[in-house]
């Protein structure tokens, strides 16, 4: 007599058993997988408002008289661009 049980039903329990053992483990990584989705979803939403922000201010720093010459606004703010080789 090698098991408590008959046979089938202790196939059964083990088979069960590595299910549950693998849904303990599946369970988690998908449920941190998620969290990171989301995660990034939220860092994407505020890196575009943070991008709308700077782009009020800077238009209502910039002013609408000078918005078709972009290299003097940029000399003015101090952004001159570097066009040494």
């Amino acid at each position: 007599m090698t098991g408590f049980f008959r046979p089938e039903l202790e196939r059964a329990l083990r088979v069960a058993a590595v299910l549950v053992l693998v849904g303990a483990i599946v369970v988690p990584v998908r449920w941190g997988y998620e969290q990171r989705q989301q995660a990034r979803t939220w860092q994407q939403t505020a890196c575009a408002y943070r991008l709308r922000e700077v782009t009020r201010a800077t238009n209502s720093l910039v002013g609408g008289d000078r918005r078709g010459n972009a290299c003097a606004v940029l000399r003015q703010l101090g952004l001159d661009l570097d066009t040494t080789p």
